[in-house]
């Protein structure tokens, strides 16, 4: 009999939680006093990941920046961390487990508590999936019993090879113009593109750009900004990997580093690299089996299995006007899109979303950095709105007269449920049946729920020669009444 080794990493947890961080931050003595809070942003991220028996903890920080208005008139800004811990309890987990994790900042605010103290207040989306790699034994192949007729899917089942982490760095000194002398970072933006990775014998070479963007108050009390586009380079050793597999990478930040010097802004990010090997396995099983002279026995163990990922992406383009009045120019957008309504119809979704954005601007008539905050809604369909990803693939902002010109370019991607429950069959016997097999020949109705296998098994004859004897050009198109002639 033949059997497959296929490896899987098999679900231990999955928890989805909302986090809420709060926290007070007193003004520094070298700083004026606040007058009103202008814009609060931040970034999010793990630094720790602790994982034992029954339990994974993560530890993060939410790097934050909060702009405010000064009584003396002046822009300045405050940069503190927010602390947070969250726990994952499933008696299942192991020391030898890992964990897949990613965290989202959904909304932060500060509020002046008085002119030298500020509360700050965050809500943040954290998802966490443990996992622990088991092998799983298919039997695909029953030819050694005579007489039998089998009913086999084929599936492509990603098997694992292996993972492995590693931690890399950037460090750069991000140079500005001369005319600028840095004061203080008002905000930073750090995120990963351009993802690939080159696979040889036991190693892949993990390639990425780093995009850093930071929004800055000089000492004369102009804005200004820094960019720098810096590659992620990193060797991960993974065993018996060669180049005919496949290799998913993740790229998560795990600490960061801003400071300002005279002319240029150092950077640091930490990274952590995750990358999952894969090889693909295309295995016939065999979902159902019957006897055409005896009666064969059978037990089902029920597992789940990864198969090869298939996703489906498609476009939307956001062309909109905004009035911004007093607008020079645009210093920055984060847009953030999402999905705030589904509706069913038929076999898929319209989803309602709106994109969040949050433009920074100079003005012609008041020095610092300027926010208006806009909601554009749109509207997407689906057949799955649980897998599905929107990316800002392209961003582009003009300012014409008091109008921000707003040129976007969404990218929705759905990836199916490669996850599926299989039932393999084992512990096969046969005895002799006592049905009368005498030659005999039948006119069947079709029902409502019948297949030619279902029908084919409950005679006992091969599925091939319903088939053939009714001439059936699309067997999986029958429909209720059609007249089927079997033979025996």
């Amino acid at each position: 009999m033949e059997k497959n080794m296929v490896v899987i990493n098999k679900k231990m947890a999955s928890v989805s939680r909302t986090l809420e961080i709060s926290g007070d931050v007193i003004v520094p003595d070298i700083k004026p006093d606040i007058l009103n809070i202008i814009n609060t942003n931040g970034i999010p991220y793990i630094y720790k990941e602790d994982i034992g028996n029954g339990r994974v903890r993560l530890d993060g920080n939410i790097d934050t920046y909060v702009v405010y208005l000064a009584d003396n008139g002046e822009t300045r800004s405050i940069q503190t961390t927010l602390s947070f811990s969250e726990s994952v309890e499933e008696a299942t987990i192991t020391e030898s487990s890992f964990s897949r994790q990613s965290v989202s900042l959904e909304m932060i605010e500060a509020k002046v508590l008085n002119e030298r103290k500020i509360s700050i207040r965050a809500s943040m989306k954290i998802k966490c999936e443990v996992f622990e790699k088991s092998e799983i034994e298919i039997n695909n192949d029953f030819n050694e019993i005579e007489n039998i007729e089998m009913l086999k899917e084929t599936l492509n089942i990603k098997s694992v090879i292996g993972s492995n982490r590693v931690k890399t760095s950037i460090k750069e000194d991000i140079e500005l113009e001369a005319s600028y002398s840095v004061a203080e970072i008002l905000k930073v933006d750090v995120d990963v593109s351009n993802l690939e990775n080159k696979i040889s014998h036991n190693k892949v070479l993990a390639k990425a750009d780093s995009n850093v963007k930071i929004i800055f108050l000089s000492e004369d009390g102009r804005i200004g900004t820094a960019n720098a586009n810096i590659p992620i380079m990193s060797f991960i050793d993974i065993d018996k990997i060669t180049d005919s597999n496949t290799c998913e990478i993740d790229y998560s930040v795990r600490n960061m580093l801003f400071k300002p010097n005279t002319n240029s802004i150092t950077c640091q990010v930490d990274f952590e690299v995750f990358a999952m090997a894969y090889e693909t396995k295309t295995i016939d099983v065999v979902q159902d089996m019957y006897g055409l002279r005896n009666t064969v026995e059978f037990s089902r163990k029920e597992v789940e299995v990864e198969l090869s990922r298939t996703s489906r992406k498609e476009v939307v383009n956001l062309n909109e006007r905004i009035v911004v009045e007093d607008i020079l120019n645009v210093l920055d957008v984060d847009a953030k899109p999402r999905i705030v309504n589904k509706n069913k119809v038929g076999n898929s979704f319209n989803c309602e979303c709106e994109m969040g954005l949050d433009i920074y601007y100079e003005a012609d008539n008041r020095n610092g950095l300027n926010v208006k905050n806009v909601t554009i809604p749109f509207m997407i369909k689906t057949e799955n709105p649980e897998d599905i990803e929107l990316i800002v693939s392209k961003k582009q902002f003009t300012v014409s007269s008091e109008n921000v010109n707003c040129d976007m370019e969404i990218l929705t991607r759905t990836s199916n449920n490669c996850l599926k429950n299989i039932s393999m069959i084992e512990n096969v016997s046969c005895k002799e049946c006592e049905e009368d097999n005498d030659y005999k020949m039948f006119m069947y109705f079709v029902k409502a729920g019948d297949s030619v296998w279902k029908i084919a098994k409950r005679f006992r004859v091969p599925m091939c020669d319903i088939i053939e004897l009714n001439n059936l050009e699309s067997p999986e198109r029958l429909q209720v009444g059609d007249r089927l002639y079997i033979m025996r």
